[in-house]
This record gives structure tokens, sequence and C-alpha cells, in this order.
């Protein structure tokens, strides 16, 4: 039987909301939404949340994790694959404690409104189909542009000569809602990465695949939380 782990990361800096991984949507704190999440999720063996702060370690625990610091350096959110290196970090330090993984599981706390079945179908993607990592995605048909230093802007996917219905289009797009994803351990080991080999996806709609990142997010989910 493959062991699957649920790594959350929840550090206690923000930039666009302070505290924010302990702001609260319908009442639950963020962490608090991720942790009832995984353990909701059947395909879920074991949930860790990762944190240098005592406040959301404490909360963490209140609602049933176990927690495990991070290095110094993994702290700030501002350095190159820095959640990747964490997840590498933690997985090696679990390792070292005679924790054993086949499988992690990334759940960011800014996603509150993911579904329970959103997890366990990206686990499922990993752990009972051909593939080595999974994630989630949300489809979006915006028409894309790009601004340049001369104070033009040229669009990116589509052709201004060329536009049709929206349903008709030709081309679709599909944004990496950072709600769930999962990777083999070894492959997140060896390649440094949480996305590799064949990768599998799972679909979520707009509204489920609202992050948290600045106080009109936080103001948009406990408006829709009890509607999905």
């Amino acid at each position: 039987m493959k062991k699957v782990t649920a790594i959350i990361p929840a550090r206690g800096g923000s930039k666009g909301i302070p505290r924010k991984n302990l702001q609260k949507i319908n009442g639950i704190p963020l962490v608090g939404h991720s942790i009832l999440q995984a353990q909701k999720a059947s395909n879920i063996n074991q949930i860790f949340v990762s944190t240098e702060d005592n406040e959301i370690s404490k909360v963490s625990r209140q609602f049933g994790a176990e927690t495990i610091g991070r290095p110094a350096d993994l702290v700030n959110d501002n350095t190159f694959m820095e959640v990747d290196r964490l997840l590498i970090w933690t997985v090696q330090l679990l390792e070292e404690k005679k924790i054993h993984s086949d499988i992690i599981v990334l759940l960011y706390p800014t996603s509150p409104l993911r579904k329970i079945q959103h997890i366990e179908a990206t686990v499922s993607k990993v752990l009972e189909e051909d593939y080595n990592s999974a994630l989630t995605l949300t489809e979006d048909t915006s028409y894309l542009w790009i601004t340049k230093e001369d104070g033009t802007a040229s669009p990116t996917n589509y052709d201004p000569l060329k536009r049709g219905p929206r349903q008709k289009e030709k081309w679709n797009q599909w944004v990496e809602n950072k709600a769930v994803y999962a990777v083999e351990k070894n492959l997140l080991m060896k390649e440094g990465c949480r996305l590799g080999g064949r990768i599998g996806w799972v679909k979520m709609d707009k509204l489920e695949s609202t992050d948290i990142d600045n106080p009109e997010d936080l103001l948009l989910a406990n408006a829709i939380i009890n509607m999905l």
C-alpha cells in the first residue's frame, strides 16, 4: 500500500494580507480549511503543516494536523523554486524520522474553495493511473495581451483580425490554480520539482479556483463558499 503525505505550507509572513494563513473564511482559518479537506480525502494517509510560526503551529494542531518547522532560508517566499525546495527539505526530514512517503500532495492554504473530490481525483492520477505527477487547472477564455516599454500593447493568444465568438475559438487555455498538486516522491527528489514526467490534470471551476492573495479575494471567498 503506497503512503500519501499531504504537506501544507503556511508561513507566518505575507505581503498582500497580514497573517494571511490565519484569516478566516466562513469562520475557519485558511490553514484549517486545508487541514480539514486533507483529513476528509480518502486517499491521504498523513498530514503535515510546514510553518515557522508558533500561532499557526498551534492552530494547525488544534485542527488535528502534525506540524513541522522549516529552515530560515525558506520562510520568506522570495527565492526561486522555494516551495519545491521546501517540499524536498520536508520529505528529507520526515525520512530521517522514519516517516515514509510514496506520493507527496501539496495543498496551499490560499485555496479554501477546493472540494474533497478535487484532492482525491488529483491524488488518484498518480496513485492509480499512469501519471508521475498531477495538478488542478481551470479553463480560461481570456484574450491575453502584453504591454511594452514603448507604450504599445500586443495580443499573445489570438489574432484581432480573426476574432471569432468565444465558443468557436480554436484555442483554449488552462490556468494553474494552485489548489492541488500530487507527485511521486522519487520524482520530486530526483527532479527538484513538483511537476514532471507524465503530468495529469483535474478540472476545477473558476469560482472553486479562487486564490486568496489580497483582501478582495477574502471578501469574494466568504461570499461564495456556501454557494458551491
